[in-house]
């Protein structure tokens, strides 16, 4: 008795048993049978053998497998439901896996997308990126699409696979969002403000494209900062090595774009209200004379004031700034950290308020100045040295001068800081020249014959390097301009990143600061127990003045009484970052003396040195940075005719 295939195999019985035929009824008289022969006799084997009725045990099998319950073993019962469940893992892998790799190739193409767009709008061609986006937005779309749904939940909520699942979705989410919000706005803004048509023509901007795409370009603004801060959300130690490559650079792109859009939106929302828009505004032009070291550049030698209304900019005075010195007590109240550095004449001489590293506080003053000294408010104050106007005419190209001089990006430092104190002895001739040089390069700027994109470039080179600087006071106003180049802000810190600041006061009245050259290197030291990092800052100091220097004119020497003409004398001052300070200074290698004070904050450091012509000094600050700073230190440092800065990496405290 037995059972067959455990009743799944093609030859299963019924009741797990064989069949016997019944017995046919008898139908005639019964006949004697004779003795059947033993099995040995006729060979029949016990297979052959009528079956024995079943025992009790067999009829229970028997009824258990009629009433549908039979018995299996719990082993392969195990192993059919864990093929089962690999089959669905395996599946479920291959899905993720397959939606991935679909994904990858959508944001490949979309970032190939970006590049063509970026192009494109540069190049002004809005029909092709326009096209252009419709394929960026489809494949940013797949990529999402192909990054979210049950399967990329699950992956998202496993322990191993759960942070490199949402970094993807992360990805796809922002470049989608980038796709559908910031570059459809962006686009509209480029359609509507035509680089070439923002050139002045006869004076005047027309304000009325930017107006239009205010709502557009903040609107993008916004979604790049938030796709910024969705991707610096993501922990990228967590993630597998391919995808934490992927974010950093896209926090890489991201950021470049970020600065970007930042920069137009602030622009969108300044311009037509300072332009005038609303109303005539007034501000003070201050032109810095670099020959007469202040911190955030030189003298203000000229002061122009002018008026934008409706996009339309005029001269409407002009002033040299020796006619607003020598005030009999300051306009503004100082501080004693602002006295002992820069004394009292910061506030009672217009030539002397960029004494100080902050041009907020340098506008504040002078915008007092001129409203005690010749009536009437302002709106903000500019400031340009001669090193913005070459800039500019690199621009505009080069202007006739009313002595019939030309004026060119080449000559233009050298002519306003060196060759006028030359050729020109009298002091108010000077002034007459210096007025006449900046109504020229004013009208050149204005007139429009200049291309745009060329003279917005001019501009903003002149603002990295500190050369152009603008303060409203307005408190709106200046709350966008805060922590942009073109504040001229003293800060110790700039994104986490230390910022040290080098600046320049001339010790005696004269124009000698044209022949100083500042060359500046940081190098890494150490950490400090708390994950601050340490440098060290080398500034070497040369007098590139002729050796004949003393022969110089006395209004560039100088007419100090028992100052030797041809030396350089000026006062140097070094800035802390935020939270950090200046452990020593050493001069030409050895120990050396300073003035310590704290200003807004700021650990500050000076010494005055004296070069004669020819000579170099060198002074070594080691610095300590604030905690948890990193990156390689930001010099910000008075403009000079000559200068280099080779800032090293930065200590990694982390």
């Amino acid at each position: 008795m037995s059972r067959l295939d455990d009743g799944r195999g093609a030859g299963r019985t019924t009741g797990g048993l064989p069949t016997v035929a019944p017995l046919a009824p008898a139908t005639h008289a019964a006949v004697p049978t004779p003795r059947a022969p033993v099995a040995s006799e006729r060979g029949v084997t016990d297979a052959m053998r009528p079956p024995a009725p079943p025992s009790r045990r067999a009829r229970r099998e028997r009824a258990g497998a009629v009433q549908g319950l039979p018995r299996r073993r719990p082993g392969r019962r195990l192993l059919a439901v864990g093929a089962a469940a690999l089959v669905a893992v395996l599946a479920w892998v291959g899905w993720v896996a397959l939606d991935a790799l679909r994904a990858r190739d959508a944001l490949v193409a979309a970032a190939g997308g970006v590049d063509r767009l970026r192009a494109q709008v540069l190049d002004g061609d809005l029909e092709g990126a326009s096209t252009t986006l419709a394929s960026l937005q489809a494949d940013a779309s797949t990529a999402r699409d192909r990054t979210h749904g049950p399967h990329w939940s699950l992956a998202g909520a496993l322990p191993g696979t759960g942070p490199t699942a949402r970094a993807v979705q992360t990805v796809s989410e922002v470049v989608d969002a980038l796709a559908t919000t910031a570059l459809p706005a962006l686009m509209d803004a480029a359609a509507l403000v035509d680089p070439a048509a923002m050139a002045p023509v006869d004076g005047r901007v027309d304000l009325a494209p930017l107006v239009a795409a205010r709502p557009g370009v903040v609107a993008a603004d916004g979604a790049v900062q938030d796709a910024l801060a969705a991707v610096r959300g993501v922990d990228a130690d967590a993630v597998v090595g391919p995808v934490a490559v992927q974010l950093t650079r896209l926090d890489d792109q991201l950021t470049g774009v970020a600065t970007a859009t930042a920069a137009a939106a602030r622009a969108v929302e300044l311009l037509p209200p300072m332009l005038g828009v609303d109303g005539p505004r007034d501000y003070l032009l201050l032109v810095q004379n670099n020959a007469e070291l202040r911190a955030t550049g030189g003298i203000p030698g000229s002061v122009v004031l002018l008026r934008a209304e409706a996009g339309a900019l005029e001269v409407v005075d002009q002033r040299s700034g020796g006619s607003l010195g020598d005030l009999a007590a300051p306009v503004l109240p100082l501080t004693a950290a602002e006295q002992a550095l820069f004394g009292t004449d910061l506030a009672a001489d217009m030539r002397d308020v960029t004494f100080t590293p902050d041009f907020p506080r340098s506008g504040e003053i002078a915008r007092a100045i001129w409203q005690q000294q010749v009536g009437g408010d302002v709106d903000g104050v500019l400031s340009v040295d001669p090193g913005a106007l070459a800039h500019v005419l690199g621009a505009t190209g080069p202007v006739a001068l009313a002595d019939g001089s030309t004026l060119t990006a080449e000559n233009a430092v050298r002519l306003l800081l060196n060759t006028v104190y030359l050729d020109i002895e009298d002091p108010a001739d000077q002034d007459v020249f210096f007025a006449d040089t900046a109504a020229t390069v004013f009208d050149a700027l204005v007139s429009g014959g200049a291309s745009a994109s060329a003279t917005l470039d001019a501009l903003a080179v002149s603002a990295r390097e500190g050369r152009l600087m603008l303060w409203s006071a307005h408190p709106a106003e200046q709350a966008l301009l805060a922590g942009t180049p073109l504040s001229g802000e003293l800060r110790g810190v700039r994104e986490g990143v230390p910022v040290v600041g080098l600046y320049f006061n001339d010790a005696i009245p004269a124009k000698m600061g044209y022949y100083l050259r500042s060359d500046v290197t940081t190098v890494p030291t150490d950490c400090t127990a708390d994950g601050a990092p340490t440098f060290t800052v080398t500034v070497d100091l040369t007098s590139t003045a002729p050796a004949d220097a003393a022969s110089l004119p006395p209004y560039v020497t100088g007419t100090e009484d028992g100052f030797p003409r041809g030396d350089l004398q000026t006062n140097v001052l070094a800035y802390a970052p935020e939270g950090g300070r200046v452990e020593t200074v050493r001069v030409n290698g050895g120990a050396a003396a300073v003035f310590a004070q704290t200003h807004d904050g700021l650990g500050v450091v000076g010494q005055t040195i004296q070069l004669k012509p020819g000579g170099t000094v060198q002074i070594a600050y080691d610095v300590v940075g604030g905690a948890g700073q990193t990156g390689s230190p930001v010099i910000r440092t008075t403009p000079l005719t000559a200068s280099s800065v080779t800032a090293g990496p930065g200590a990694d405290c982390s």
